[in-house]
């Protein structure tokens, strides 16, 4: 879990390059100044991506950046002029529309020394924002600190927390050596996927059986019997996605969006599946 940091420490001062992630442009002296505060003394480079970040999560999970491409291209504008402004040698780009991504990206071409994101609280942020330090943690071998802030005209720092240093050590069950980590919220999808597919099987054959039996001799279904074997189809193939991507995601240590969207489509999916083939079932 995220943890309060303190101001610019000795440890900060020392670091030569730094890494901003902008999902909130750095503008106004308030701001400005809390960054280099937390930049610290004898910086060397600024690097500064600013992700793509869709204003809804139907466009982040569809790819449609195309929107957000104009606004990303302004915050790191605004935090490219900022920072020059204050004599910090700072170049940047536009990154990926998961800030996560972006933040690796840049590790691999930057190797800076600190990253620093300037960004919203989960309720506050884009779609993308939600959950960043804690995937951060889980990921990066680095620690990272956001500067938390409101969405005034004039955005300033409401709070400043940090993930722990080498924490991206992934940890969780293991049924075996072979195996990657399993969260808990993994174990509950792969419970409720696997139980929703057997109780969705289960339904669907009662519904077969209680069909007409005329329409069953001509080789057709009644419509009951066949939105119910549908619904359990389309489930099973969904559930089967998800555990399978669940372990294709953990192998390789992500837990970015799309592991987050297809847990959370199995898992409510599958309740609100169950519940309407109950009442199908019963009609």
């Amino acid at each position: 879990m995220a943890t309060t940091a303190t101001d610019g420490s000795k440890e900060t001062n020392e670091r030569s390059r730094a890494l901003v992630v902008a999902n909130e442009a750095v503008v106004g002296a308030e701001l400005r100044n809390r960054l280099l505060r937390q930049l610290g003394g004898g910086i060397d480079e600024v690097f500064v991506v600013a992700p793509a970040i869709t204003d809804s999560g139907l466009k982040h999970m569809l790819g449609d950046v195309d929107g957000a491409i104009e606004p990303a291209e302004e915050r790191l504008r605004s935090t490219l002029a900022e920072l020059r402004d204050a004599g910090i040698p700072a170049e940047g780009e536009v990154g990926d529309s998961d800030p996560l991504l972006a933040i690796q990206d840049e590790l691999l071409k930057f190797h800076p020394d600190q990253i620093i994101v300037v960004g919203h609280r989960d309720q506050d942020g884009a779609f993308a924002e939600k959950g960043l330090l804690e995937q951060a943690e889980r990921d990066l071998e680095m620690p990272v600190t956001e500067l938390v802030v409101d969405e005034a005209t004039e955005p300033h720092v409401i709070d400043v927390e940090q993930t722990k240093a080498g924490a991206g050590r992934r940890r969780g069950w293991r049924p075996s050596g072979n195996w990657p980590p399993l969260s808990t919220r993994d174990m509950i999808g792969i419970v409720v996927a696997v139980v929703g597919t057997l109780l969705l099987g289960i339904l669907a054959a009662k519904a077969v059986g209680d069909a007409n039996g005329h329409d069953l001799e001509e080789g057709r279904l009644g419509a009951t019997a066949a939105a119910t074997v549908l619904i359990a189809t389309a489930m099973a193939l969904l559930n089967l996605a998800h555990v399978v991507g669940l372990f294709l995601f953990q192998s390789v240590g992500y837990e970015g969006i799309w592991s987050r969207f297809l847990a959370r489509i199995s898992l409510f999916g599958t309740l609100i599946a169950v519940l309407a083939a109950v009442i199908l079932v019963s009609v």
